[in-house]
Order: structure tokens, then C-alpha cells, then sequence
């Protein structure tokens, strides 16, 4: 039974307004000024904002009304380690604030699961950084119209004119931002209904072109791993479906179908990250306990390019192209396991939300787009720096607050196995490859029912995702409340 919902309060609004704010301004305001040595752009000002706006609201639910994160013990496990480096490396006023941005993204989470607990929240920003982001989109289409750029085109065809990059400063950039914008459209396309669902899916398939106009192997294939991770989620049927459809897309953009073979060669750009993360490794070897502190990485790139020639690298100034190479090597191996678990337990709160939804098919189907957004984002990172890129890392836990507000009301629930309803046989079920097909997908379905690998997935995170809640601290600072427990109604 669907109860209805509490009238909103003025501190909700509130809260929610700052968190609207966030994502109508990030993706279209680019730059950093720099004030007392401390670079400030549109991502850490409107965290601050939203941060100030949403207390109020924390405040009077106390902490009863915290909403439960699945990755919050390795997420204090990593700012913890960290600050244990700053004390080991300096505590230098660079690398403090690269701290807090990390900080800031973890208390997003709960800013935003608290603000999207009700259906109208979760509509509301989803709809916001959708045609935000999609503004950014048309900006990239004129880009590609009328280039006045080429950055990163060596080797491509000669076909391809340019790879967008829109407001950001670099096709590879946008494409991480790119890939959890999708996922949030194709959220909003299980959302609405009827004319909305059209407009939704009409700017899904333009930022798809925009993204494949980036022409940036590592999302393409990121985001291809994510939705298949989504459609094995909601029906095994759909994945034939899903790999012609997304098959049919390539051949439409110039140069394309060479870039995606591409993918599979070690020459060229492959050949020079492998080098990249060689550095990252000897840096790691180095220094494996503290590391030289969270934020310093061109500091480690330089010292170890000049103590190690052997490695040939050339220049002294360089990213990592890897996320989790580049954390690990700047707070030590501590750190950088308890970064990759964070980013993990993340993006498996899917799997665990998805059995406990039961028959709410539209929760489940936005469940699913949220996952497939903060995989495609997670396995970006393994080719890219792309939680070092902050227009595009702030989204990953905006989607991830998101999905925390949808399953809020879940956490409780008991796994429940989907059942089949089994159609007449058509004519490709009753074709070879149609009962090949069928014999395989129920030899999976039974692998993974009977499956340690389900049984992790699937299960309770660590500290069940209240451990804040339980904190003293966090209620000595925004106390007991006066309104307790999640508030919203059920259904996406």
C-alpha cells in the first residue's frame, strides 16, 4: 500500500535548492580562481553551498533521518589513511584542500540520498542535470559543426574533424562526464511517461552522439560494460537486443568503427598510459606506506621521472591516466585499496537495492541506469584520471546519492527471486540458436543463483550503511531531531 507523502518542508526545499543548484551550474561553468592559494571553481562553491542549505534540514531530522550509504566504512577508511599521510608528508595547504574536496563528495552522497528519499526530488534533479548537461551537449554538436579546436586527434581518420569537447577542457573529460549524464537521462526515460519519456529519450540519443563523437575509447567501452551490467539486472532476454542495438550505433559516426578497433591495440596512446603507470608503481615502491601526500601527484611524477631514467618517460609533468594508480601512489597502498573498495561498494549498492525491489519494475529499471552510470564512471577511471577531474567526479556521487535516496526505503527488505512468466514459443525460440541461447542464459541464471560472487553482491555492506547515524559525533552536531526515519513513498 502506497501511504501518501509528508507535505515538504521550507528546510527541504531548501536543501533540495542547493543540491538543484549543483547540478544547473556545474556542468556549464568551467574555470578555477584561485583565493588565498586555494583554487575554487563551480564544483567545490556549489558543494559548500549545498552542504550550507541541506544542515537546516539535517538538523531537524537528526540523525534518525540520515539516509544509509553502503560505502561509508571504506570512505572514513580512505579520508582517514589520508589525513595520516598529510601528517607523514606536510600538511601542506594544497593538499588540505584536496582533502576536503574528497570530504565534500563523500557528505554529498547523504545531501542528496536525503533530498531524493521522495520521488519528486529524485525527479527534480534528474531533470535538472539532464537538460544542464544537455546544454553542454548542443555546445558540443556546434563544436563539431564549426570546429575551432582539434585536441587529441593524431592517428584518427581523416574523416574526423574534431573531437568535441564541449565546456570542458578536453574530449577525454567530457566523455567521463558524458557517460553518468546517460545514465541519468536513461533514469528519467523510466521515469516519465508519455510526452516527457519521448523528450527524455530524444536527448538520450543525442548525448549518445555526442559521446561517441569524443571519439574516447575508454568511455565508449566503459558505458558498453555498464548498460550490459544494467540489462543483466532487469532480463538476461534483453541482451541480444541490447548488443545489436548498440552495435547499429557505430557505423553512423565517421572514423568510429576504426576507433573501437583501435581499442584492442597496445601501439600508440595504450603503449605511452602503460609507461605512465609504470611511474605510478615505481612512485608507489618508493614511498608504499604514506605515500607523499593526497593532491601531489606531479610532485611524485617529477621526483621519480628524475630518480628513475630508466623508465624513459621524457617529460616531468604528466597525469597518471589512472585513477586509482594516482591515489594509491599519492597516500600510499593503505589509502589507495581503501579508495577502489569505496568506489566498489558504490557501484554494487545496485545489486544489492535490485533483489530487494521485487515487482516495483520502474524502481528496478532506474536502479539499473544509476549502476550502469557509476560503473561506466568507475571502469573510466582505470584508463583515465577521471576522479581527479571534478566537473565530471562530482556526478559519480550525486548518481550515487541519488540511488542511496531510491533504495532508502529497500534496506530492509527480503531478497526476493523474480519470477518468469514464460511466453508461447516464437519462432526463434523454437529455432538451434534460439534454444542455445535459452540453454545458455538458464545455465547462467543457475551459476549466479548458487554463486559466492551473488551472495557478495548482494548482501548487507559493511556497518549495514549507518554508521554515521550510530555516531556520537554526528549527533552531538546535528543532534536527535525532530522529524526521525526516511520520509517518501515507494517507487522510482
Amino acid at each position: 500500500m502506497t501511504h501518501p507523502e509528508p507535505r515538504i518542508r521550507p528546510v527541504e526545499l531548501l536543501a533540495l535548492l542547493g543540491v538543484l543548484l549543483l547540478a544547473a551550474i556545474v556542468p556549464v561553468v568551467p574555470g578555477t580562481v584561485t583565493v588565498g592559494g586555494i583554487g575554487l571553481d563551480a564544483v567545490i562553491v556549489t558543494i559548500v553551498v549545498a552542504l550550507a542549505l541541506w544542515l537546516p534540514h539535517a538538523v531537524r531530522r537528526g540523525t534518525g533521518g540520515l539516509p544509509r550509504v553502503g560505502f561509508e566504512v571504506p570512505a572514513l577508511v580512505f579520508l582517514g589513511w589520508s589525513l595520516v599521510s598529510m601528517v607523514f608528508t606536510g600538511a601542506e595547504t594544497a593538499v588540505f584542500a584536496t582533502w576536503i574536496r574528497y570530504a565534500a563528495y563523500v557528505l554529498l552522497v547523504y545531501v542528496v540520498a536525503t533530498v531524493t528519499t521522495r520521488p519528486i526530488g529524485r525527479r527534480l534533479l534528474l531533470w535538472v542535470f539532464t537538460l544542464s548537461g544537455s546544454v553542454t551537449v548542443a555546445q558540443g554538436l556546434v563544436q563539431y559543426v564549426r570546429p575551432t579546436a582539434q585536441i587529441g586527434i593524431q592517428g584518427l581518420e581523416p574523416t574526423v574533424a574534431t573531437r568535441v569537447f564541449s565546456t570542458f577542457d578536453n574530449p577525454n573529460f567530457y566523455a567521463e562526464f558524458l557517460v553518468l549524464l546517460f545514465a541519468a537521462t536513461l533514469a528519467l526515460v523510466f521515469v516519465e511517461r508519455r510526452f516527457f519519456r519521448y523528450v527524455a529519450a530524444g536527448l538520450l540519443v543525442v548525448q549518445a552522439m555526442a559521446l561517441l563523437l569524443t571519439y574516447t575509447r575508454g568511455s565508449w567501452l566503459a558505458l558498453a560494460v555498464g548498460l550490459l551490467v544494467a540489462v543483466l539486472m532487469i532480463d538476461t532476454k534483453l541482451l541480444l537486443p541490447f548488443l545489436a542495438g548498440g552495435a547499429a550505433l557505430i557505423p553512423i559516426v565517421p572514423g568510429a568503427l576504426a576507433r573501437v578497433l583501435s581499442i584492442f591495440s597496445l601501439e600508440g596512446t595504450a603503449s605511452y598510459r602503460m609507461t605512465l603507470w609504470r611511474v605510478a608503481g615505481a612512485a608507489l615502491k618508493d614511498s608504499p606506506i604514506v605515500g607523499y601526500g593526497l593532491g601531489r601527484w606531479y610532485d611524485v611524477f617529477a621526483t621519480t621521472a628524475l630518480r628513475h631514467p630508466e623508465l624513459g618517460i621524457g617529460v616531468v609533468y604528466y597525469g597518471a591516466h589512472q585513477s586509482y594508480f594516482q591515489v594509491a601512489a599519492e597516500v600510499g597502498v593503505i589509502g589507495g585499496i581503501a579508495f577502489v573498495v569505496m568506489v566498489f561498494m558504490a557501484c554494487r549498492m545496485g545489486a544489492f537495492y535490485g533483489p530487494r525491489m521485487g515487482n516495483d519494475l520502474r524502481a528496478r529499471l532506474v536502479n539499473a541506469a544509476l549502476t550502469a552510470g557509476l560503473i561506466a564512471f568507475a571502469l573510466n577511471a582505470l584508463t583515465s584520471n577521471a576522479f581527479q577531474h571534478p566537473r565530471g567526479a562530482v556526478f559519480f556521487f550525486v548518481l550515487a546519492g541519488i540511488q542511496a535516496g531510491l533504495g532508502a526505503q529497500y534496506w530492509e527488505r527480503a531478497v526476493s527471486e523474480r519470477v518468469r512468466h514464460e511466453r508461447a514459443p516464437g519462432v526463434w525460440a523454437l529455432s538451434v540458436p534460439g534454444r542455445a541461447y535459452a540453454w545458455f542464459e538458464r545455465a547462467m541464471a543457475a551459476a549466479w543463483g548458487a554463486s559466492a560472487t551473488r551472495r557478495i553482491l548482494t548482501g548487507p555492506p559493511p556497518g549495514a550503511g549507518a554508521l554515521l547515524a550510530s555516531s556520537r559525533t554526528v549527533g552531538v552536531i546535528i543532534g536527535r531531531g525532530v522529524d526521525s526515519g526516511v520520509t517518501g513513498s515507494e517507487g522510482a
